[in-house]
């Protein structure tokens, strides 16, 4: 048994327990964060995209709560991680948010922008019979897209207007309306590496933006540690028990006793909490070398099937893509997960004429962790519920939002505000490296060049 009774106990390093763990040692709390991997952010929270969602593409939704949740996580990234030298979002000339280029930027100055695909493109097409689901959601589209997309243009136009200075974003942006509306943000596009047609389509510049997620994690842990953090790398946990006053934690490394517990075990929460509305979501990425396309781009229809995604990212120097679409499964279908892996690789195929030349083709499965919602619907939005007395699940929803789950789960477990900086007491001797390692993708890429560079040697 571990002899110091810690205030929290974290389990599951991913982002929700990392960044939660960080605010919580920068507010004054003793922390055991307890990971059973050797590194940090290495499942759900190193197999994602590497797209830091401000909201961009979730305003096409008809619902304002998702995009106000997500531009909510800009307001709170700008209130409680400005100090971060590294975290380069930032509130320019007249208010606008901006994105500081810096060397090894939180995030990237890159924009995603979004190809729309118009009611004359063959996905509307009522003369070619796809079955009756499908015609219905044709007949149903072609009366609804036109007002999505102009509801999307609005509230981009409201992102771009808004006063960062003059409060919380959240509360302003996703209530755009038609006065909001300008036909001035669509432009044709630009397809030289795309095989998508510029007649039926046409391009609206969007705010998200690629992110660099290693760089995040290592920073929030370097922050950690160096604020009296405990970290327990290699360490399963067993299961809890209340004992007197204290909860203690069994873990393959021994008892660990504290005063609240926080479970934050990602798609695992299924596997000790049974009970609870979790939905596990296996969905496709498909990683390339050398990138098959040079722009950041998202598809976007309303055909979930028809949607594709395209970010490049680099490691050791190199460039490569990771593509992604609307595709997903019950991960314990294997014929479901197959059909969903097939479909990216095929709509991949059909809109990257340089995929066939890549040297590197590879899919995998990254998977996401969603509170399901009433109506049985994906859910986006991160969660924060009592399991127990002084016991809580915590799950993100998105990496993007982990700093709001963070943010958010101080104020409602502690009841008061989190320390925005705290000390700040960075220690050089904290050497983080071997706990944080690259993307899931950046990994592929480095082990095909790898392999590569040993045939071409002999080896």
């Amino acid at each position: 048994m571990h002899a110091k009774r810690y205030d929290f106990a974290i389990v599951g390093a991913g982002i929700a327990g990392l960044a939660t763990a960080e605010l919580l040692t920068r507010s004054g709390y003793t922390v055991a964060l307890i990971e059973k991997n050797e590194r940090v952010c290495q499942e759900a929270s190193g197999e994602h995209h590497g797209w830091f969602h401000f909201g961009s593409l979730y305003s096409i939704f008809r619902s304002n709560q998702f995009m106000r949740t997500l531009v909510g996580g800009i307001d709170d990234l700008l209130a409680y991680y400005a100090h971060f030298p590294r975290m380069n979002l930032r509130i320019g000339e007249e208010g606008r948010l901006c994105v500081e280029q810096i060397v090894d930027g939180w995030i990237r100055d890159e924009p995603i922008e979004y190809i729309v695909a118009a009611r004359n493109d063959p996905d509307f097409d009522l003369a070619r019979f796809d079955g009756l689901k499908r015609y219905t959601e044709k007949c149903f589209f072609l009366l609804t897209w036109e007002m999505a997309i102009k509801q999307f243009i609005a509230r981009h136009q409201r992102f771009h207007r808004f006063d960062w200075r003059s409060g919380p974003a959240s509360a302003w942006v996703p209530r755009a309306g038609w006065r909001d509306y300008s036909r001035q943000v669509i432009s044709k596009p630009e397809l030289a590496d795309i095989d998508l047609d510029p007649d039926t389509h046409f391009r609206i510049a969007g705010f998200d933006r690629p992110m660099n997620a290693p760089i995040i994690v290592a920073d929030l842990l370097q922050t950690y540690l160096s604020q009296g953090g405990k970290l327990l790398t290699n360490t399963a946990y067993m299961g809890h028990a209340r004992r007197g006053n204290a909860i203690e934690v069994n873990t393959a490394g021994g008892i660990i006793r504290c005063e609240r517990l926080l479970l934050a075990c990602g798609r695992f929460f299924k596997d000790w909490m049974p009970e609870q509305r979790v939905k596990v979501v296996a969905s496709p990425i498909l990683v390339t070398y050398p990138a098959v396309c040079d722009r950041n781009f998202v598809r976007l229809t309303p055909f979930m099937d028809r949607t594709i995604n395209h970010i490049i990212h680099s490691i050791d120097g190199v460039k490569y893509s990771v593509i992604g679409g609307g595709y997903y499964a019950d991960p314990e279908d294997d014929d479901a997960v197959a059909a969903a892996k097939n479909a990216l690789e095929s709509m991949a195929q059909a809109v990257f004429p340089r995929l066939q030349s890549a040297a590197l083709r590879e899919i995998y499965v990254g998977y996401k962790t969603e509170l399901i919602s009433e109506a049985g619907e994906r859910n986006y939005q991160y969660h924060i519920g009592p399991l127990d007395e002084n016991v809580w699940a915590l799950i993100p929803g998105k990496f993007s939002l982990g700093f709001s789950l963070a943010v958010n789960c101080c104020k409602r477990i502690l009841g008061q505000d989190p320390t925005h900086k705290g000390n700040m007491i960075v220690r050089d001797d904290y050497d983080v490296s071997r706990y944080v390692g690259p993307m899931y993708h950046g990994e592929l890429v480095v082990s095909h060049l790898r392999a590569a560079s040993r045939v071409a040697h002999g080896a």
